[in-house]
């Protein structure tokens, strides 16, 4: 089953995606599941993004932490600096 997705851009950008897929013989529809194919076909790199906030490596264990814990401890780690 397929599933419908919707997309905002400004009316500019629109025209450049139809006049690329059009250059490319294709609908919008298919010259975008035809990038999304190939950028889906790539082998994925390892990523770059690191724990930005050394001060809390090994205060939260990786499983279990809610996004409102972290937030209490580092309001709470924020506050014990003042």
């Amino acid at each position: 089953m397929t599933q419908v997705i919707s997309l905002r851009m400004p009316p500019r950008k629109l025209a450049e995606l139809d006049r690329k897929a059009a250059d490319s013989g294709m609908d919008r529809s298919k010259y975008l599941l035809r990038l999304l194919d190939d950028d889906l076909a790539r082998p994925t790199t390892e990523s770059k993004r690191r724990f930005a906030s050394l001060h809390l490596i090994g205060n939260f264990k990786s499983k279990g932490s809610s996004n409102a814990q972290v937030r209490a401890a580092l309001k709470a780690h924020s506050e014990k600096d003042r």
